[in-house]
Order: structure tokens, then sequence, then C-alpha cells
């Protein structure tokens, strides 16, 4: 007879309860999570990228160029 992958791994049968309308709902609900989370993910990078920029700005405004200093000068 023939076992099921699901069975062969974890030792009992799979049941499923949902009813067709219970996944279906479940889908669109997963869908507009998705589309929630892709969102916030972009929001996110577009964040991240400007907090890069300007600190990036920041480092480069405040880098030490060295002394000023001119040939003849003591030091």
């Amino acid at each position: 007879m023939g076992t099921s992958l699901f069975k062969a791994n974890y030792g009992y049968k799979l049941i499923i309860l949902l009813t067709l309308w219970q996944a279906i709902k479940t889908n669109e609900i997963a869908k507009e999570r998705v589309e929630i989370l892709i969102n916030l993910h972009k929001n996110l990078y577009k964040t991240l990228k400007l907090v890069q920029e300007r600190i990036k700005k920041y480092y480069n405004f405040k880098k030490s160029k060295g002394l000023d200093l001119k040939e003849g000068d003591k030091v």
C-alpha cells in the first residue's frame, strides 16, 4: 500500500478541516496581508536609503581634512 509523504515524515495522516469557502476567504486575507507586507517593505527600504544618504553627508562633512599647514610652519 502507498503511504503519503506527510505520513511517512510525521507519522500521522494529515486531516484538512477547511471547507472551500474557508479556503477562499483565507486566501483573500493572505493576499491582503502580502500586499501590506510588500508596501511596508518598500517604505522601510526608502527610509533606510534616506537615512544612509544623510549619514553619508554628515560623515563627509565632519570628516577631518587634515591640518592646515603651510611650508615653514612650526610643527
